[in-house]
């Protein structure tokens, strides 16, 4: 048994690799991250022989590996973009590319192939493009959903908190909490179509679009669910390691 941990600004997801089948096993907020936490998603798993980590918060990385340490006796291996896999990095300095980004485009890779775009709602949301040679060369980066409500409300003194509803159609919001909902929703909405159209404009071909991300679910209804994977940077973790031992 293989353990894969994707560890993100907000949170830590957990998924295990038996036999090149993957499970998913739980997912932790960041400040949650304790020893007795960890071990109650790891209650049911007798045996570990390698602990893999893609992480982007380097505080909670060292706090993970020093619970493994504890738990099962072993040292953790990061994942990096230095780690073979079929996707071309055709960007200036391919170390400053983060091994969540990596990892979804390994992922997707596997999945769609080349002519792909991959929407990965976090704490920003990015946009990846692997052009039709199967090469990663742009993206687009910018504030995500839940931040950007934050961010607006925390920055101005009579906005209030926006607290999760329901999102409306912008001509039903009479509220100003809807309001800030709603227009944070279909902003970024509207952007990821945007910048997809203009991806395609620009290269001249249609792309096949896959999304994941901890605030993707927000808008499913608005994507196709076909095109979703909650656990991609897990997932192409599991191609990475594999591929490596090959």
């Amino acid at each position: 048994m293989k353990i894969v941990i994707d560890i993100g600004n907000t949170a830590s997801k957990f998924g295990c690799v038996n036999d090149g089948v993957f499970s998913f096993l739980g997912r932790l907020y960041n400040h949650d991250v304790n020893l007795e936490n960890v071990k109650n998603i790891f209650k049911d798993i007798d045996s570990v022989k390698g602990v893999y980590i893609s992480s982007v918060a380097p505080k909670i990385c060292n706090l993970i590996a020093q619970i493994f340490k504890d738990l099962y006796d072993l040292e953790v291996c990061l994942v990096s973009s230095s780690m073979s896999s079929r996707v071309q990095l055709a960007i200036d300095n391919k170390y400053e590319l983060g091994t969540d980004l990596y990892c979804d485009l390994v992922a997707a890779y596997e999945i769609s192939g080349a002519k792909t775009a991959i929407v990965d709602f976090g704490t920003a949301t990015k946009i990846l493009f692997i052009d039709e040679n199967g090469s990663f060369s742009s993206c687009a980066i910018f504030l995500g959903y839940e931040k950007s409500k934050n961010i607006l409300s925390k920055s101005t003194e009579l906005l209030p908190d926006p607290a999760h509803r329901k999102i409306l159609p912008i001509s039903e919001c009479h509220n100003t909490v809807d309001v800030i909902n709603s227009s944070a929703y279909y902003s970024q909405l509207f952007t990821i179509n945007g910048i997809i159209d203009e991806y395609e404009k620009e290269v001249g071909y249609s792309l096949k679009r896959i999304y994941t991300g901890g605030n993707a679910k927000d808008f499913l209804p608005n994507i196709n669910e076909n095109e979703y994977d909650e656990n991609l940077v897990l997932k192409g973790i599991m191609i990475l390691i594999e591929s490596e031992q090959k």
